[in-house]
């Protein structure tokens, strides 16, 4: 089933695994639209940013659904304020409210001027220091069912989507059947409604930590550093650039220029 709409996207659950990435300029977007990719998050470090980013993105996936999350700052103070952003980035070419940490009460105002929104639970990278560090959220009772109330009162709020990021695979399976949303997973197993890893980890473009749940299937910051490093020893010892990389003009031109070059010389 070809995704386009927010409608396709809903109309998958339970029947196929989505498929979820970043992007961050056309190059990547456009990899990602041609490798057949459901939907791709993106955004920046403010509106301006991400409003920018957004635009990058559809221009190399004019066809793919993007997710971008607010910018913290407003976001959080008002209603209204979330309203305001929400539409300039949806004027931007965004297609579904993405945001890590925004409460329930947010999203229903957006919901209800018929912005389709994801929410976030388990572990939450806004958050980090109240988990004393990265770490998996729901491995005891207690915190399985504070996961399961998120996402309860996310569905509640309206949206159409979660985020999982790293809940045991047992819980993650047990509440995306109790949902009527769509739930992607980021490190909480198969048998969620999607899947979503970072095109960065995929492409293997950063030297940063790769998480246990990433997979990568290239290692394009090596071979980026291989091509340079090749680029810079053909340059020092002369092998770039060859006679097939320069221009060339005929010796009577040249000829007429280097006389031009004289005369004026002269007169000067």
């Amino acid at each position: 089933m070809s995704i386009s709409t927010v409608a396709d996207l809903l109309a998958t659950k339970g029947k196929r695994q989505l498929v979820l990435t970043t992007a961050f300029d056309a190059w990547t977007a456009k990899a990602a639209e041609e490798s057949g990719i459901d939907m791709i998050l993106a955004w920046g470090e403010t509106l301006e940013h991400s409003k920018w980013v957004i635009d990058s993105v559809r221009q190399g996936a004019p066809n793919t659904l993007i997710g971008s999350g607010l910018p913290s700052i407003g976001a959080y103070s008002s209603e209204a304020e979330a309203l305001r952003l929400a539409g300039e980035l949806r004027a931007a070419g965004n297609d579904i409210v993405y945001c890590s940490g925004l409460v329930p009460e947010k999203f229903a105002a957006l919901s209800r001027q018929h912005y389709p929104c994801c929410g976030h639970v388990g572990y939450l990278p806004v958050n980090d220091t109240w988990y004393g560090g990265p770490r998996a959220v729901g491995k005891t009772s207690e915190e399985a069912l504070e996961v399961y109330e998120a996402t309860m009162a996310l569905e509640e709020a309206g949206c159409i989507a979660v985020e999982m990021e790293v809940v045991p695979a047992k819980v993650a399976a047990r509440i995306t059947e109790q949902t009527r949303m769509l739930v992607f997973s980021m490190g909480s197993g198969p048998d969620c409604d999607g899947q979503f890893i970072f095109s960065s980890d995929i492409l293997g473009t950063h030297t940063g930590h790769y998480p246990r749940h990433s997979i990568t299937y290239a290692s394009l910051f090596k071979t980026a550093v291989d091509a340079l490093s090749r680029y810079r020893e053909d340059v020092l010892s002369g092998d770039y650039p060859r006679a097939a990389h320069t221009i060339d003009m005929t010796d009577q031109e040249y000829e007429k220029f280097s006389a031009s070059l004289e005369s004026r010389a002269q007169d000067g």
